[in-house]
């Protein structure tokens, strides 16, 4: 007699979004690369249309498929500290997996696209952060977070880089042929403090013939490989920033001693480690006096854009897996996916998801134009990205009901680790919003935004919201400082709203859309309900602004 138990049912076979390329599965990336595609010549156009949709496809078959075989126990990344005749080697060693998935996104050129002699096009700043947000909806991978140090490293050696210095590390971190693929990491954190670098221990003594010796210990070492960035403090009690490479010249190992690998709750595929400084050479990279600036301008910042667009990777995923399996799966007679209130938390999600899109891509663009708004908008985004991955993912879970807390049913749980620890890197939501408040009161920035306000208001459907948004950003400014840091959370809530409304309005202006203008609609309805907003009401000192909180 057959077993009822065991028959098949409605999620027999379930098997999500596998398989779909993921840049044709969403619509708001594809309307980006449309605008985007218009500041560009038709050859280029197409060239780039074409590497992305060609990614989204390798992301969402084999890609997909090995980063889910690199992360289970016993294939994620280990410190090798001896050889076999006892000489300390520390080396990380991943599995073949991981390995792959590396190389065959290097090769893909993620971050370094315009190195590859076959690509004739300028590498756009929009192009690479593309391959970057599809390159997330398999979660960090084991590779995404060295993917935005490799591309840090790249941007501090081409700008501030000794001549020697870019003749000997760019063609291993960057050239075609290279089999450094993505080792470039960051060792910053000490245990005395995280986001306070000024803090560090570590000391730089120079040497006669002018690089450095360092002794100290780091305490969150991201992605030990073959190069890194690190800081340390001069005799003149200013902060170095350093270039480190695992070996010395000669060959031998430098004085950098892998002490154990952290066990952090995600982003697993790559390792952290801790480590120790005994007589490490190092390298000043650019002015050594500068080393806090400098880290700031090129490491943090560029790392603050990769997290941001990791995360929405990261969330985009998770709608589009709870889309797909309440679709199939029923509940009490009926698909889940008809019930009223499944629809409108999927609906909330798409909105919050599609406007911090918008706004991020947009971010770049200013960014590639050093528009002083950037400055505001990436500490914005930094927060209010992360913070909404780690909401969707729980969200998408629950919609999944007990198949949704199973490692081995979805990417879900992973996702959901991921994005947690994306909130935490390169600073914690309240020094984030003390970031962008201070950017904000900076008169550059108020021009900046207030300009862009004033180009889509006129002919805005949104227009009385944007007017009573711009009232209430001028009463911010206007308000007690003390009370300002005590609300910054809700504060950077509101700037992250009010500026989103105006990158959607920016880019319905471009060109008609139906999906991006119910977006729109409904953004303004979650701006005007935001309980973030509401609790800081005293801050605007607007009693007639109500209406908004």
């Amino acid at each position: 007699m057959d077993n009822p138990g065991l028959a098949p049912y409605d999620i027999s076979g379930y098997q999500g979004i596998r398989g779909k390329n993921y840049f044709e599965l969403d619509p708001v990336l594809l309307r980006l690369t449309e605008s985007h595609s218009r500041s560009l010549s038709g050859v280029h156009a197409r060239a780039m249309q074409d590497h992305l949709r060609g990614f989204g496809k390798l992301a969402s078959e084999t890609l997909d498929e090995l980063v889910e075989a690199c992360h289970k126990e016993g294939r994620y990344g280990e410190i090798v500290h001896y050889n076999r005749t006892g000489e300390r080697i520390d080396e990380v060693r991943y599995s073949t997996e991981q390995k792959l998935v590396r190389k065959l996104a290097y090769d893909y050129g993620l971050v370094n696209l315009d190195f590859h002699p076959n690509w004739p096009h300028e590498f756009t700043f929009f192009h690479k952060m593309a391959m970057a947000y599809l390159a997330n909806f398999n979660g960090e991978s084991g590779y995404t977070c060295p993917l935005a140090m490799t591309d840090g490293m790249i941007l501090a050696l081409k700008e501030i880089g000794s001549e020697e210095q870019k003749k000997m590390y760019l063609p291993l971190i960057a050239h075609p042929g290279s089999d450094s693929h993505f080792m470039c990491g960051q060792y910053v954190t000490e245990r005395v403090g995280g986001s306070n670098v000024a803090a560090n221990r570590t000391v730089a003594v120079e040497m006669p013939d002018g690089s450095y010796r360092l002794n100290g210990e780091k305490w969150f070492c991201s992605n030990p490989g073959d190069l890194w960035v690190t800081t340390a403090r001069l005799p003149s009690n200013t902060i170095g920033l350093f270039l480190v490479s695992r070996l010395k010249r000669d060959g031998t190992l430098n004085g950098c001693r892998l002490l154990r690998k952290k066990d952090i709750i995600g982003t697993r595929g790559k390792i952290t480690v801790e480590t120790v400084y005994e007589d490490c050479e190092a390298q000043a990279l650019g002015r050594v006096g500068h080393g806090l600036a400098n880290l700031l301008r090129y490491v943090i910042k560029t790392s603050r854009l990769h997290v941001a667009v990791s995360a929405l990777g990261m969330a985009r995923r998770a709608i589009l897996e709870a889309r797909a399996y309440v679709n199939v799966r029923e509940a009490y007679g009926r698909r889940v996916v008809d019930y009223p209130v499944v629809r409108r938390a999927l609906a909330v999600m798409e909105i919050r998801q599609a406007a911090l899109t918008v706004l991020c891509f947009w971010n770049y663009e200013l960014n590639a134009k050093s528009d002083p708004l950037a400055l505001l908008l990436t500490p914005l985004l930094k927060l209010a990205s992360t913070v909404h991955a780690s909401r969707t993912t729980h969200e998408a879970i629950l919609l999944l009901g007990g198949n949704g807390i199973l490692h081995d049913f979805s990417i879900l749980p992973r996702l959901h680790n991921d994005s947690i620890i994306n909130e935490t890197w390169e600073g914690t939501h309240q020094i984030i919003a003390e970031h962008a408040l201070k950017a904000f009161e900076r008169p550059a920035v108020q021009r900046s935004l207030e300009r862009f306000r004033e180009e889509v208001v006129a002919e805005s459907s949104s227009r009385a919201l944007l007017l009573e948004m711009s009232a209430a950003a001028k009463g911010i400014l206007q308000g007690d400082r003390s009370e300002q840091m005590d609300h910054r959370l809700s504060i950077a809530q509101f700037l992250t709203d009010f500026t989103a409304l105006i990158a959607l309005e920016r880019e319905l202006r471009s060109g008609p859309s139906e999906y991006l203008a119910m977006v729109r609609d409904g953004h303004c309805e979650l701006a005007l309900r935001a309980p973030q907003i509401s609790s800081a009401n005293s801050v605007f000192r607007r009693p007639e602004l109500s209406v908004l909180f």
